[in-house]
């Protein structure tokens, strides 16, 4: 599957260095052209256990990339991934103008059908936000998927790998079978049966009603 991963954050940098390990091409964007140099470097910008490793593995088998062009990176994805910051404004809510921003630069570089997934911290609400947003700058289909990420510092890795539990949240059943085939397809062949098993009971499929 070919996967853009938009921010390289924490939790982007984690999921797309994981996706990729997973088989995936996947295209790391930032608008960071420093960050983004120091990533084609080898040069990781934060700590966490095994990731460095990924992202040397994974660039090296050229499954994973780094660019600062989003025109590029959504254009030669199926998937899109939202990671970016949303961080508390002055009233304690969460600032979702990235993720807005974000959600606007990819409905105008679209060139065809995408599912859009965004695994940023956002409150209740956000996925209609977001639709609303890019079918005001598209006219390709889409879809909108909600998969928040539980990622716990020093233990992220392995958190993404195995984690003990999975929220797939979408108005399009297309979307989310599509998606969770993805995971599913990588925790039964890479993990073991026994382990996908237990994921498949706590993953929790979750309707949006998107007007």
């Amino acid at each position: 599957m070919k996967i853009s991963v938009i921010g390289t954050g924490y939790v982007g940098l984690v999921a797309g260095a994981c996706l990729a390990d997973m088989g995936n091409n996947v295209i790391c964007v930032d608008s960071n052209t420093e960050k983004i140099d120091q990533l084609k470097n080898g040069i990781i910008p934060i700590y966490e256990p095994g990731l460095e490793e990924l992202i040397k593995a994974n660039s090296r088998e050229n499954r994973l990339i780094f660019s600062d062009d989003i025109h590029y990176a959504v254009q030669n994805s199926d998937i899109c991934f939202i990671a970016v910051g949303t961080p508390q404004g002055e009233d304690g809510s969460a600032d979702l103008q990235y993720v807005l921003e974000a959600a606007k630069s990819i409905a105008k570089s679209m060139n065809g059908y995408k599912i859009i997934v965004n695994k940023s911290t956002v409150p209740v609400g956000t996925a209609e936000k977001v639709k609303e947003l890019i079918s005001q700058n598209t006219n390709y289909p889409f879809d909108v998927v909600s998969n928040p990420e539980f990622l716990k510092q020093g233990n992220a890795v392995d958190d993404f790998l195995r984690p003990d539990r999975v929220i797939i949240g979408s108005d399009s059943e297309k979307a989310t079978r599509n998606f969770s085939t993805i995971i599913l397809v990588f925790f039964f062949f890479f993990i073991g049966i026994n382990h996908t098993f237990y994921i498949f009971r706590k993953i929790f499929f979750v309707p949006i009603r998107v007007r």
